[in-house]
């Protein structure tokens, strides 16, 4: 069975202006500033002055946080149109940011719309999509630290049931 990834031609639009966009004004960030961190250092200034017209542009642009829902601004995507926007969006260090779709703050922004408390959502979510502060998670295994990559999982059959440690 094929999967067929084609997109309705409004969106193929949107999807070369991305690829245009990426290449021209959010690559070239990679090279001015080297520090992997850079993108989710909201202290940078510099940065901060550079990439704040770039996300206008995505944001009138009607791209802003397309993995949320409109009550966030975003345009609640499914997962084959953020496929094909993350295909072009892994060019580029900065492009998640400048998208407002970087992880893990991706994730938990809507771990904190659907279930955070009205609190919560005043202090992390609002600043979280403003882009004046970035989320984390932390975790650890014994064999390999923080680094998720290592993390294993083994799932074995025991009688009609599937034990799963990892």
């Amino acid at each position: 069975m094929a999967w067929d990834f084609s997109t309705e031609p409004e969106f193929q639009a949107q999807l070369d202006w991305m690829a245009g966009f990426v290449r021209e004004e959010v690559e070239p960030l990679d090279l001015l500033f080297h520090d992997p961190g850079a993108p989710y250092d909201t202290g940078n200034q510099r940065a901060r002055r550079i990439t704040a017209p770039l996300k206008e542009k995505v944001k009138e642009r009607g791209l802003w946080a397309c993995h949320l829902g409109p009550e966030l601004g975003g345009l609640g995507y499914g997962q084959v149109k953020l496929g094909l926007m993350n295909e072009i969006l892994g060019r580029s260090a900065w492009a998640p940011s400048v998208f407002g779709c970087q992880a893990p703050d991706s994730g938990n922004a809507e771990i904190l719309a659907h279930y955070g408390s009205e609190e919560q959502k005043r202090r992390y979510l609002e600043p979280l999509l403003a882009g004046d502060i970035v989320s984390c998670y932390s975790m650890t295994e014994p064999h390999a630290g923080a680094d998720p990559k290592m993390f294993t999982t083994r799932a074995v059959r025991d009688g009609d049931d599937w034990v799963i440690n990892g």
